[in-house]
């Protein structure tokens, strides 16, 4: 399953009110920004089924508790609200998911699973052509979305992409209260449905950017307006410090890369829309025992003791990616909940999930926890993952005196 985390509170936009262009080259700066979101504590577990037919929920049932029973939770959701489908231009917030690649949005033969949601109308569309092809894809928290694929122009403030296959949804499950209208996937061909070209892929051929990569920065500053920034086209030095760590994709599905972690090596999978960390039971369950973590079977997630512990006493994590190590420091991977009238809970963002790729092979899925500390980098000319420290790596969230006593 692709995982995705929402949460009750915040919610990451990438709105897309310009389109800046560097001076000598065309890369296209989305920028992020948060907004409050009312409701919904959705968990998003975006892996289609006929590709992960083997994986677990995961985070579906034990998120969904958790994240619902806390107040200060972070939606990680990233969003595009944009003039986006047809001539004239029909609008819709779509989550940009680098763990999934087909593109869907409501369609408006959709009835009551569907209020609330931007739906798309054919027939309002001069560019609309017909493909009729079945479509639909469930996801691992239970909730799905059918309907047919259509082919039209997607545009992106100006950027027309054409002959764009996408799917408009009459039928929706599990999807209510999500701010968002659809889902834009950003991984490779293999993922679609019905082996249609991902929007990234044609963006690219059809000469509309530079080089066939895309890159995030992710801001954790929770106070921030600016939540970061989304390129299409290359990168942006200006939000990393070093250089870049490349890793070659192992399998062209997700983004999945070798990695070594605390204890063994294993793969993993570089996901802007899940939040936590997710990793396989064998070894997640021996990490958090050695952060002192306990399992709360309320929650179904892993807490700590944080208000009789020093912080020191937590020790750093790290992950070995090309053989270069991305270290966690505790206030990075701690999640951090409640306020002095409600008390507070702290969370580890490391979640157990016997997840397998297409081979067989139990992977991690390294979330927003893991992406707001380092700038990440989607070469798909080159096959290849990039890491690079992020400018925001040394934020950290404001700790109420009553915890980690030193």
């Amino acid at each position: 399953m692709m995982l995705k985390v929402t949460s009750t509170l915040l919610v990451m936009f990438i709105i897309v009110h310009l389109c800046e262009k560097s001076a000598g080259n065309d890369i296209f700066r989305i920028p992020i920004h948060r907004a409050h979101r009312l409701s919904s504590y959705r968990t998003n577990s975006t892996v289609p089924m006929k590709i992960m037919a083997n994986s677990q929920k995961s985070l579906s049932s034990y998120a969904k508790t958790s994240l619902a029973t806390s107040s200060v939770n972070e939606n990680l959701t990233n969003e595009l609200d944009v003039y986006f489908i047809g001539t004239p231009p029909q609008t819709f917030r779509i989550d940009f998911d680098t763990g999934s690649s087909d593109l869907w949005v409501p369609s408006s033969q959709c009835r009551s699973s569907c209020n609330g949601f931007n739906k798309y109308n054919s027939a309002e569309s001069a560019t609309y052509v017909t493909n009729g092809e079945k479509f639909s894809i469930s996801y691992g928290d239970g909730s799905s979305a059918s309907g047919i694929l259509s082919v039209n122009v997607v545009t992106i403030n100006g950027m027309a992409v054409k002959n764009q296959a996408f799917a408009e949804c009459t039928y929706l499950v599990g999807m209510t209260g999500d701010i968002n209208d659809g889902i834009l996937g950003l991984a490779f061909p293999r993922l679609t449905s019905d082996g249609e070209k991902p929007f990234f892929y044609n963006m690219w051929s059809q000469g509309l950017i530079p080089q066939a990569i895309f890159s995030f920065y992710l801001n954790p500053d929770t106070n921030a307006t600016s939540g970061g920034e989304l390129i299409f086209g290359g990168a942006d030095p200006s939000k990393y410090t070093g250089s870049i760590t490349y890793i070659s994709v192992s399998i062209e599905g997700y983004w999945e890369f070798p990695m070594a972690n605390i204890s063994s090596s294993t793969y993993a999978i570089a996901d802007t829309s899940t939040t936590l960390i997710v990793g396989p039971t064998a070894q997640v369950d021996p990490l958090n025992g050695a952060i002192g973590a306990t399992y709360d079977s309320n929650s179904q997630l892993y807490t700590v003791d944080c208000h009789t512990r020093s912080l020191s006493s937590f020790p750093n994590i790290t992950f070995t990616i090309g053989d270069i190590v991305f270290i966690l420091t505790p206030l990075q991977y701690l999640w951090i909940t409640g306020d002095q009238s409600t008390g507070y809970i702290c969370y580890s963002v490391f979640s157990p999930s016997d997840s397998k790729d297409s081979n067989g092979n139990l992977f991690w899925i390294l979330g927003d926890f893991f992406l707001y500390r380092y700038y990440s980098v989607f070469d798909i000319q080159n096959n290849r993952v990039g890491f690079a420290t992020s400018i925001s790596y040394d934020w950290m969230p404001t700790v109420d005196s009553s915890l980690f006593p030193t």
